[in-house]
């Protein structure tokens, strides 16, 4: 196993494991606008417009992707009359597509290591599109079960191939932005998912919703096999060769998989439970909850934006830990802002910016980590942010039944220090790299 440090900063570039090999799909291709220099082919100087036409069809398809996996929670009331289950059972769904998605997406990873990326995507897109289609005409619950399960698995396919494709295509010096931009999509259908599945449940049913998805997933389709460059034959037989063996995941990936689990957890823990947390500590219900909510996601997607660019200005380690304690600290506010409607919203948005600044900034060390291995180190994020979402969802519900409703947040506060101080000790187990905003013209771009 090889035994190379941490990369703290993400946009590294010129590691002998990442960039002396061809990797299937990410050979110099014409660029894709008019105009667009050759210094973006060549791995030169590169600018964002240069790689944006790469990068939007992968958001398009985190997009769809996201939308089609949250939109349950707002088509509740509309999916339990339409099969004639309860609510509840409806709920259920969610943990099956949860589950499924935690335990097939590293297997997805080993199965599909061989295949072109922009080949895995393309399946995976059209295999959720025919799931949101099944579950459009599906006539019982255990049917749209099944179909959740196979979305859950092209979901798994497509998410971590984004990630590393767009990782590699970024410029120097630029791979927090491009993290931002595939990230994007996934943090906007999280926030719009629900808010738009209760509004449209009752319009178009749940049925309809559904096939909008599948529509969604579609165009995601059509925009990722016209733009994303096709793999050489070379590219391809060079890859094959190269992979097995060569360029091992360093052994801190460990640590930084139970960051993620641990602060996803945290999140979750309150997260889960803020409809009653805040009704309980001001009062507010009805559409000021909502309103509250939906500052917390509103500040997500402007989160996620700025923690790619400060990645990339800052280094990957700084921008995550220090994201993480800003959470920290919202966690520890919570009880007392929220004794005001205004202050509580404050205060969700602070947390909710944080808490997404800190994904792109994240992956990026773990790809930093990987190796060649880097489509299976994300696989195995996305499975422990699945269980992290679990475990801090049943924690919370422990504490509340222990009478712990109003100090739940800082129950979240304190394992939220816990990952602070892992992020610290992993960022000092290795040396500093040169911040991505400092290299030259002529470094060589990660491959």
């Amino acid at each position: 196993m090889s035994a190379e440090p941490i990369v703290p900063d993400a946009g590294r570039s010129g590691s002998p494991r990442t960039d002396s090999l061809p990797v299937a799909g990410l050979e110099p291709v014409a660029p894709l606008v008019p105009g667009a220099g050759d210094a973006a082919v060549a791995g030169g100087d590169a600018s964002v417009p240069h790689i944006r036409p790469r990068l939007w069809p992968l958001a398009l398809g985190t997009f769809a992707i996201g939308f089609g996996s949250n939109i349950v929670t707002g088509l509740l009331p509309t999916m339990s009359a339409d099969l004639g289950v309860t609510v509840p059972e409806i709920g259920r769904l969610v943990s099956v597509y949860g589950f499924t998605y935690a335990v097939t997406t590293p297997i997805v990873a080993l199965a599909g290591n061989r295949l072109p990326r922009r080949l895995l995507m393309l399946t995976a897109l059209a295999l959720f599109a025919l799931a949101c289609v099944g579950t459009a005409f599906a006539e019982d619950y255990d049917t749209v079960a099944l179909l959740r399960s196979l979305a859950a698995f092209a979901a798994g396919g497509f998410t971590p191939t984004a990630t590393v494709l767009a990782s590699r295509l970024a410029a120097p010096g630029e791979r927090g932005r491009a993290l931002a931009t595939v990230f994007g999509g996934l943090t906007t259908a999280t926030v719009v998912a629900a808010p738009v599945g209760n509004l449209l449940g009752p319009m178009l049913g749940y049925r309809g919703v559904y096939a909008l998805t599948a529509g969604l997933a579609v165009l995601a389709f059509v925009a990722v096999l016209a733009l994303v460059p096709r793999p050489s034959r070379e590219s391809l037989e060079a890859a094959i060769v190269a992979r097995p063996g060569r360029g091992w995941p360093s052994p801190i990936v460990l640590v930084v998989l139970l960051v993620s689990m641990l602060e996803t957890a945290a999140a979750l823990m309150v997260q889960t439970y803020a409809s009653p947390l805040l009704t309980a500590m001001s009062g507010v219900d009805g559409i000021g909850l909502s309103v509250l909510l939906l500052c917390y996601g509103a500040a997500g997607v402007l989160g996620n934006i700025v923690g790619g660019r400060l990645a990339d200005r800052w280094g990957a380690s700084r921008t995550l830990w220090l994201s993480f304690a800003v959470c920290g600290v919202a966690l520890v506010l919570l009880p007392i802002a929220s004794r005001s409607i205004v202050g509580a919203g404050l205060v969700f948005a602070v947390w909710g910016f944080a808490a997404w600044a800190a994904n792109s900034p994240l992956q990026g060390i773990l790809l930093g980590l990987a190796g060649r291995h880097g489509q299976l180190v994300v696989a195995l994020n996305s499975s422990v942010i699945a269980l992290g979402t679990g475990l801090g969802a049943l924690a919370g519900g422990v504490i509340i039944a222990g009478g712990g409703m109003l100090v739940i947040a800082y129950w979240g506060a304190g394992v939220m220090a816990v990952v602070v101080a892992l992020v610290l000790a992993v960022s000092a187990l290795s040396p500093a790299a040169p911040s991505p905003s400092r290299r030259t013209p002529g470094s060589s771009r990660s491959r």
